[in-house]
């Protein structure tokens, strides 16, 4: 089973070259560079798994007596003044608590996959605009991701942490992928 894997580092320049999905800048050091790609190999090997055991990931988790769902909306932008095959995709992760309580503050959610029949993307995740419901812990993708979709159906899972460093993946099936234009 072939997965690939897109990693973008935003790295902003006049001439960039892409090179197995890390963005080298040709303006800086040799050094930089390097370390660039150093700490892309890192963060894939600490955040990579095989597909199997992402779609296998439970649907529904229960973590210090608490049960927590995955939502997620994901999408393409097409509106001017963006390229006419759209933006790459990007997304926005909820994790739910089913009681209505407030989301605990020791749980985290910092990795996501977004699985295509046997294609995987793994992106970071960074705080967004705050969730309306206390009960909900809101994130977004932190790179732009492939050019998938819109009108398709993927898997999404995510890494949750929590203050003793236990993770727990999570996952939702049949996610629309969006177009806004």
């Amino acid at each position: 089973m072939k997965e690939n894997y897109y990693i973008d580092f935003s790295i902003l320049s006049d001439r960039i070259v892409r090179y197995y999905g890390v963005e080298v800048d040709m303006k800086r050091s040799i050094y930089q560079n390097i370390w660039s790609v150093c700490i892309f190999f890192i963060s894939l090997s600490c955040t990579q798994y095989p597909a199997d055991e992402l779609l296998s990931a439970p649907e529904q988790i229960e973590i210090n007596g608490r049960e927590f769902i995955l939502d997620a909306y994901f999408r393409r932008d097409f509106f001017p003044p963006h390229p006419p095959n759209g933006r790459p995709l990007d997304g926005i992760i909820y994790v739910i608590a089913t009681d209505s309580l407030q989301f605990p503050s020791s749980l985290d959610a910092n990795f996501a996959w977004v699985i295509k029949d046997n294609d995987v993307w793994g992106t970071g995740l960074e705080d967004g605009m705050p969730p309306f419901y206390e009960y909900i812990l809101k994130k977004r993708t932190t790179e732009e991701g492939p050019k998938w979709g819109p009108y398709i159906y993927v898997d999404v899972v995510v890494r949750m942490v929590d203050n003793y460093d236990s993770t727990y993946l999570l996952k939702v099936s049949d996610v629309w992928i969006h177009r806004t234009e």
